[in-house]
């Protein structure tokens, strides 16, 4: 439950890839959602192959629980970017 949701404009959150030598994962937030306990969490959309059907909303979820970072636009690497245009 969140006590607040507010557009996260330009801001990602990077985390190492499960792969060694791969390149991280880059999460485009959609927005902040601020819980009771005063935590921001980034929020992404939830894609699925359900999406678009029948009964089945759009959902924003929580970045997955691993570590990582949030990153503004500006912040973010050549690779990191790179990781951006493949999606």
């Amino acid at each position: 439950m969140y006590m607040q949701i507010v557009p996260a404009t330009d801001w990602f959150f990077v985390h190492s890839n499960v792969l060694a030598n791969s390149p991280p994962t880059v999460w485009h937030l959609a927005a902040w959602g601020l819980t009771a306990e005063g935590q921001a969490v980034g929020l992404v959309g939830a894609f699925g192959a359900d999406q678009g059907k029948d009964g089945v909303a759009p959902k924003l979820v929580s970045v997955p629980p691993v570590p990582g970072a949030y990153l503004h636009r500006d912040q973010l690497t050549e690779v990191e970017r790179e990781q951006l245009r493949k999606r």
